[in-house]
């Protein structure tokens, strides 16, 4: 069975806000043990200063002194299954320079918490090449219906 988290963070913001320092604390715990710093690419917030709630991203960092970043769509949770996908993509930031970016697009679960630490950890600790990383995704997509077929099966 898929645990989802924060299943209301579309409608309240209060809950919106917290989904967000949840990817904070894993972000900030996965790139803390590797002395790395980060910051924000794309604005979260409107000109008055109040957030963005659609989840596009819900969190989203580059690392400083480099060209990689992993921005983090959330989507509304629509099913009972693990909604899961991810690609690598090169944006152009307002200052003429590009980002190799992860895309990670998740309806938030204890399962695609778990898939998401795996992606970032390659991309941003390991750093993995773009054809690596695509072909990791890849097979993180195959692994991931064995793994989490057996929650989806009716006895």
């Amino acid at each position: 069975m898929v645990t989802h988290l924060y299943k209301s963070f579309l409608e309240n913001e209060q809950v919106y806000k917290q989904n967000v320092d949840f990817w904070k604390t894993i972000i900030y715990t996965l790139l803390s043990v590797e002395n790395l710093t980060f910051q924000n690419y794309v604005s979260t917030s409107k000109n008055d200063g109040s957030l963005y709630t659609d989840g596009n991203p819900i969190y989203n960092f580059k690392i400083d002194n480099s060209n990689r970043a992993v921005r983090i769509i959330q989507e509304e949770i629509e099913t009972n299954n693990i909604e899961f996908s991810a690609w690598i993509d090169t944006l152009k930031l307002t200052d003429n320079n590009t980002v190799d970016e992860l895309v990670i697009s998740l309806e938030l679960s204890n399962e695609s918490v778990l898939l998401s630490i795996e992606l970032i950890n390659a991309w941003i600790i390991n750093s993995f090449s773009i054809q690596k990383m695509e072909k990791f995704i890849d097979k993180l997509f195959t692994l991931k219906e064995t793994i989490f077929q057996a929650d989806t099966v009716k006895y």
